[in-house]
């Protein structure tokens, strides 16, 4: 027998081997591991008589004028096949769709495998619009239940409507054997709104998490694709009123509870921009919560924020008619002064005490890429000598969500100030000089945090350096995130005109980029 077949510990004994797998008999009878045994690819499930009359027939026909050296093939595909390969080009879809695959392997994905062109937007969708936790839990992802609600959800219904509007809108530039892209996708917008006309007087029917989903995306659709600027424009109402018919029910369910996050700070976006006060329902919903929770403590800032906010406003309106005002009013002006300041000063505290999770690290703007593979248009122009790059992009959002709401309350501040001194009719002092300008570097130095932060939740930053990245995953959710912040940025009074400028260019290339007009 030769040697050469035997496993390791038979051949460094000089022992003969039986060869019996997967342990051969002398190392059974000694314990020992039983390795080395020539590849089993040689011998196992081979006909080795087939062989032998193979080898026999070779060796008796001998070399002749019929043998012929090995021939490499090349295939050349005929015109029509040419055509075929050339209009099959690999896309964007295809690439998320199979990432671990080449330009040339992409190229000749099989037809089943492509599927047909709808069902790809929809799940470039999902993974355009998701996120799942990627960060231990810090923050608990956005829609990442929409995939599920949306397979539970019958044909024609509204969240199917919803999603389908969504994913044809981001398909407007693919070709389509009927009907347009962009067609189909105002056509399922306008189908969802019409049957959530219906679903509104149907309170068991609202409580669905699949109707509230529905609703958040018709503002994303209205908001991404068709450029609209007010804050949730018509549909605030709609979802209080959904909030409202889904209960306490909601806060006891995971996927429930993620979808009032999103609603809620739908709701107070608005109330930002438009200083408005809380709900009732707003402040009952808070109650209930663990402020301990950073995500849920800055939702309860803005709360508190907006709540001044709204009392600003309604004490200077109709302040630049100068006329003196009561003592009364004096004192009122004095009181939410220092209710403002005494809330920033709380939330510069809290917010000096967390931990390196949820801060921002700076990058140089070098790892900034100059061009958007899904735009034909030019990125924003970058002012900043260093970006902020965080966790994540539900992190990016949250916090710039929190300073956002911050620029529009020290502005407030400084309203109250100002009208304080106009109405007594005196000249400022130099403590409120102070005071005014202590709150407008503040605001300068919030809006540098916010146009610092676009270029990763825009997704313009490299993968391929050791700076920060927007992976493929919640790209047009980023960008939709930018939309809030810009805005305040852009209608601020104290912000820099640089800063203006370059959140107005935010928002024109979003606008651009995405738009269906």
């Amino acid at each position: 027998m030769s040697v050469a077949k035997a496993c390791l510990p038979c051949r460094a004994a000089k022992a003969r081997c039986d060869l019996v797998r997967p342990i051969c008999g002398r190392c059974m009878c000694r314990g020992l591991a039983c390795t080395g045994f020539p590849g089993d690819a040689g011998f196992i499930f081979r006909d080795e008589n087939e062989a032998a009359q193979r080898n026999s027939e070779r060796a008796r026909r001998g070399p002749g004028k019929n043998h012929l050296p090995p021939i490499s093939f090349k295939i050349i595909p005929s015109q029509k096949q040419q055509t075929q390969l050339s209009t099959d080009v690999p896309d964007l879809d295809l690439q998320q769709l199979y990432p671990w695959l080449n330009h040339r392997a992409l190229a000749v994905v099989p037809k089943p495998l492509r599927r047909d062109l709808e069902t790809r937007a929809v799940d470039r969708f999902f993974l355009n619009w998701t996120l799942h936790p990627c960060n231990d839990g810090v923050s608990l992802g956005h829609m990442h239940d929409l995939p599920m609600l949306y397979l539970s959800a019958p044909p024609e219904s509204i969240l199917w409507l919803a999603v389908r509007a969504m994913a044809f809108a981001d398909m407007r530039h693919h070709r389509s054997e009927d009907t347009p892209f962009t067609t189909k996708a105002l056509r399922h917008y306008g189908a969802a709104l019409s049957l959530l006309r219906t679903i509104a007087v149907d309170e068991q029917r609202l409580a669905d998490d699949r109707v509230l989903t529905a609703l958040l995306l018709v503002d994303n659709f209205e908001s991404m694709y068709l450029g609209r600027t007010e804050p949730l424009g018509p549909h605030s109402d709609a979802v209080r009123h959904v909030l409202r018919a889904r209960g306490d029910k909601q806060f006891f369910d995971r996927s429930g509870f993620s979808l009032w996050r999103v609603a809620h700070h739908r709701l107070q976006a608005r109330q930002v921009m438009l200083r408005e006060g809380p709900y009732p329902e707003q402040i009952a919903w808070m109650s209930k919560l663990d402020i301990n929770f950073i995500p849920l403590r800055i939702s309860v800032d803005v709360q508190q924020m907006n709540t001044l906010a709204a009392a600003a406003k309604k004490l200077t309106l109709g302040s630049e008619v100068a006329r003196p005002i009561s003592s009364e009013k004096v004192e009122q002006a004095r009181q939410l002064a220092q209710a403002i300041e005494d809330l920033i000063s709380s939330i510069e505290s809290w917010t000096a005490t967390i931990t390196d999770v949820w801060r921002p690290k700076t990058i140089d703007p070098h790892y900034i890429s100059e061009t958007d593979v899904s735009s034909k248009f030019s990125i924003p122009h970058f002012i900043c000598p260093r970006l902020l790059s965080y966790h994540d992009i539900w992190l990016a959002y949250m916090w710039n969500f929190h300073a956002a709401s911050q620029i529009v309350l020290r502005e407030s501040l400084v309203d109250v100030i100002n009208y304080n001194t106009s109405r007594q009719m005196q000249e400022p002092g130099l403590e409120d000089m102070e005071r005014v300008q202590r709150e407008q570097d503040a605001v300068n130095r919030l809006s540098s945090i916010l146009i610092r932060s676009f270029p990763q939740l825009l997704g313009f930053t490299h993968k391929d350096t050791r700076g920060p990245y927007l992976p493929a995953q919640g790209k047009m959710a980023g960008r939709y995130f930018s939309l809030f912040s810009m805005c305040v940025v852009q209608t601020a009074r104290s912000t820099p005109p640089e800063h203006k400028q370059s959140a107005s260019e935010v928002i024109e290339w979003i606008n651009s980029t995405h738009g269906l007009g």
